[in-house]
């Protein structure tokens, strides 16, 4: 406490304040929270009032985020599952590979004799389906290993998991990777079966993008990550996500640099995923009142730096969806 008043020119006393310093972690809570996205742009706290309701809109939004995020990500697997096999007649991983992970094939080439660009491109996708399929075995060994029921019920018999016990396996970013790999006849029908309108997803590589996208948030809030400022952000998002989400809802296309976008991401796929439009309500509600605890609680300035002025648009258009939907 002396550090934050004296050093950091942090208001800070009583006996209540130290209990919240004590319990949110001087590491966790004030380094985790000095800043706002990138540590050269500090938060010029005065009251450590300030810092811990930064703190507490965080978590409470893990809190909010966790479960839809979970649902989805259950969702879109079934549905990947569904269309996989439905394509493949079989839930055998051997002929999924065989068959469908092949998506390198469209760039197979004649060899010329002389270096082109598409046959890096073949090499590099096949390299990819090379090592999602290395991946595989390499979880269901790991996981055979450290116990996992399903695939000791499986491998103890010597029968290969059927693929929906390899999705139950694997992370969601392998899972994106997954479905990257599949030919283009299965993406589209993946596509259509989310009900992606397909003027938004002319090469049927939205699906794989938008796990990609929901990917960093929900390994963020599964690790306890800070996310109120989205630096948990891994790499740039391609605009196409940006653009079908904000066609959906007819707003500005998103870029991902505020939470409030990743809300309307878990909206957007809670829509498309036919979940109860309570369930997005509810979502919606709740952000806007931790965002109102927080702006009642912190200077404006540093409000508009996590929570952008277009924030109330971007609400008000989902309800407004929801509202006719």
């Amino acid at each position: 406490m002396d550090y934050l008043n004296t050093s950091k020119n942090i208001a800070i006393s009583g006996s209540e304040q130290k209990r919240h310093l004590r319990n949110m972690g001087y590491y966790h809570g004030y380094k985790g929270y000095r800043y706002i996205r990138n540590s050269a742009n500090r938060i010029p706290y005065t009251k450590f009032d300030e810092l811990t309701a930064i703190y507490e809109f965080d978590s409470h939004l893990k809190a909010l985020f966790y479960p839809p995020a979970m649902r989805i990500e259950t969702a879109l697997k079934n549905y990947v599952l569904e269309s996989i096999i439905a394509i493949g007649k079989s839930d055998n991983f051997i002929d999924i590979y065989a068959d469908l992970l092949d998506n390198y094939k469209q760039y197979q080439f004649s060899p010329s004799g002389s270096h082109n660009a598409k046959a890096d491109q073949y090499k590099a996708e096949l390299k990819r389906r090379l090592d999602l399929r290395n991946r595989i075995y390499r979880v269901q060994t790991d996981s055979f290993c450290s116990g996992n029921p399903i695939a000791e019920h499986y491998l103890n018999k010597d029968i290969n998991l059927p693929i929906w016990a390899i999705f139950e396996l694997l992370s969601l970013g392998e899972f994106g990777r997954f479905v990257s790999c599949l030919n283009l006849h299965c993406r589209q029908d993946i596509s259509r079966r989310l009900g992606i309108r397909q003027s938004d997803d002319t090469g049927a590589t939205l699906p794989q993008r938008l796990i990609y996208t929901l990917k960093d948030l929900r390994n963020a809030i599964a690790h306890d990550d800070v996310i109120f400022d989205v630096r948990f952000r891994t790499g740039k998002i391609d605009q196409q996500v940006g653009n079908a989400v904000s066609n959906h809802f007819s707003i500005p296309p998103l870029r991902f640099d505020t939470i409030t976008d990743y809300l309307v991401l878990l909206v957007y796929l809670l829509s498309l995923l036919h979940f109860p439009v309570a369930t997005g309500t509810h979502l919606i509600s709740s952000f806007s009142d931790e965002a109102e605890q927080l702006h009642s609680a912190v200077p404006t300035s540093v409000y508009h730096q996590i929570l952008y002025t277009d924030q109330a648009a971007k609400l008000h258009a989902l309800k407004q969806y929801l509202e006719q939907s």
